[in-house]
């Protein structure tokens, strides 16, 4: 009985891979590769991303408690002789007490600003005369200054005046400084519940995708 001889051709056929087999395989592995490396890069750049907002947001914390001391620490209108709290557009400007402790009291001019897309937060040096109060105020340009963002998109300033509301006006501000200059002059216990302002909104708007943080602070002690 005779074996049946297989043709030359099948034995070669049996014993490996076509080249359009191969090309296939390898195409599928470049695809799968392509893809695991578009999920690994995602997973990167979304870590990076969190990473990134997490460190901002504390920066915007610290940012707004320093803000809230301030606030706490406003002078009154009559130790300077004038509006303690200023508003223009994209920009904060107060004076407070520095003094701590039973040293002399001094005051510093704070400055939240809003520059191109960087909130910042400058300050005078300790200030113990109304002339050299007068200079800082002209050269705020020269305070040391921290950046809590750069990349902020818009702020917007209110302050509560008791019989007025909500406002960003400045001459409303100024006439109400000045009405109770007028009335009381020296600050005492019955200025207490007077039309000052007595709270300031604080909005800005942070980030490509804008994300609102709005704090709303109460004004002296």
């Amino acid at each position: 009985m005779k074996r049946a001889i297989r043709p030359r051709r099948a034995i070669a056929r049996a014993s490996g891979f076509t080249l359009i087999e191969m090309l296939v395989a390898i195409a599928l592995l470049a695809v799968i590769a392509v893809l695991a490396w578009r999920g690994l890069d995602a997973t990167v750049r979304g870590r990076d991303d969190v990473t990134s907002n997490l460190a901002e947001t504390r920066l915007l914390g610290r940012y707004f408690s320093q803000l809230q001391f301030d606030m706490i620490n406003l002078v009154t209108p009559d130790e300077v002789f004038g509006p303690p709290l200023r508003i223009r557009r994209d920009e904060l400007v107060l004076i407070r007490h520095l003094g701590v402790g039973n040293s002399p009291t001094q005051v510093q001019v704070v400055r939240y600003q809003l520059k191109g897309h960087e909130l910042m937060r400058s300050a005078s040096q300790p200030l113990s005369s109304l002339s050299q109060l007068a200079d800082a105020l002209h050269h705020m340009d020269d305070f040391a200054s921290v950046v809590a963002s750069d990349r902020a998109r818009g702020m917007t300033l209110a302050v509560w005046v008791p019989q007025v509301g909500w406002t960003g006006d400045q001459k409303v501000l100024d006439s109400t400084y000045a009405r109770f200059l007028q009335v009381h002059g020296v600050s005492n216990g019955t200025s207490v519940g007077l039309p000052l302002p007595r709270g300031i909104r604080f909005t800005v708007t942070v980030g490509a995708s804008p994300v609102e943080f709005v704090r709303t602070l109460p004004i002296g002690q």
